[in-house]
């Protein structure tokens, strides 16, 4: 008897392997009320199969094809997943409610390395604690999945990434991804010029970053309807006059509407300088050549116009970061 039970089992791994060599495979049954389209995507959409179920057809079989391990998009109606997905066999049986997808019941198998990927996922949007033992626990090709699944914004956080994964891995789409992403936001990143610009303070009169040579200058990027903003900016009064002699604060506002952009001035009679650029939060190109996409955010930058911080948002943080440039 325990002779044909090693026999099946030896079967059954046989024909895993071969399923893995032949590439992914996706198959299960799945009840539902519906016609349901199941998809599998690339991230930049390329179709790999498709099918369809439906209540008298519930049993499914999408590949077996050759994919590289990565990210795809699994979609079922109107429900889509960012899955990592290699080759070998995997398996989806349940019930699936294509009205709400909560009420839904499918269980998976054979994603393990997805799942190991998800253990050092984003709990939460724009979660950027990330577990360092991740870089030991995880493939290069997990890693870069892991690096799209963050989305971080800053250059530091998906240098990081890209550093643990050899040149010659970086084949797959997430990977192609995240050097591209490594590369737009290197022109974000610490020891840059600070890109200048040229506006107008509250008299009208145009200044430009190069005005301020040979001085730190703080650039708070602020608009009267940001309550966060004012808040900071109140904190920063408290401050601002022990670093007034080596540090020239400047606030530029993100306001379209002069009307509001003068009664915040009085409102809260900020006693540096004032800067306005009309454009706006959404037009002003101060965003794309900062790489800001909330306010506020505060910029360091020293005498050279070199950038020496950034991606600040807070006053307490601003004020222990001038210390330890000015002391």
């Amino acid at each position: 008897m325990m002779r044909k039970i090693f026999i099946a089992l030896g079967l059954l791994l046989s024909i895993i392997s071969a399923e893995a060599a032949e590439g992914l495979l996706i198959k299960g049954r799945i009840t539902t009320i519906n016609p349901v389209l199941i998809s599998l995507n690339t991230l930049s959409g390329k179709l790999v199969f498709k099918t369809t179920i439906d209540k008298d057809h519930p049993d499914f079989s999408m590949g077996p094809v050759q994919v590289l391990p990565d990210l795809y998009v699994l979609t079922m109606g109107a429900t889509k997943e960012e899955v990592f997905f290699s080759n070998g066999l995997v398996t989806i049986n349940g019930y699936f409610d294509d009205k709400d997808s909560n009420s839904s019941s499918l269980e998976f198998s054979g994603l393990t390395a997805h799942l190991e990927i998800v253990n050092f996922g984003p709990k939460k949007a724009y979660d950027l604690e990330l577990d360092p033992a991740a870089f030991k626990a995880l493939k290069p090709n997990q890693l870069s999945a892991l690096a799209y699944l963050f989305k971080g914004e800053k250059y530091d956080f998906n240098q990081r990434f890209l550093e643990n994964i050899p040149v010659k891995e970086r084949v797959s789409e997430s990977a192609k991804w995240l050097e591209e992403r490594v590369d737009s936001l290197s022109h974000y990143r610490i020891g840059i010029p600070a890109p200048d610009f040229q506006l107008p303070d509250q008299n009208g009169k145009l200044l430009s970053l190069k005005d301020f040579k040979g001085k730190i200058v703080v650039l708070d990027f602020w608009a009267s309807w940001c309550v966060p903003c004012r808040r900071e900016m109140e904190h920063m009064k408290a401050f601002y006059k022990d670093f007034e002699k080596d540090v020239q604060f400047i606030s530029i506002s993100l306001d379209e509407d002069p009307l509001k952009y003068k009664k915040a001035l009085q409102e809260m009679q900020i006693p540096w300088l004032t800067i306005w650029d009309k454009k706006g939060f959404y037009k002003s190109p101060l965003g794309k050549s900062y790489g800001f996409k909330s306010i506020p955010f505060c910029v360091i930058i020293d005498g050279n116009g070199t950038v020496l911080q950034r991606d600040i948002n807070n006053g307490e943080v601003l004020k222990a970061a001038l210390k330890a440039i000015t002391k």
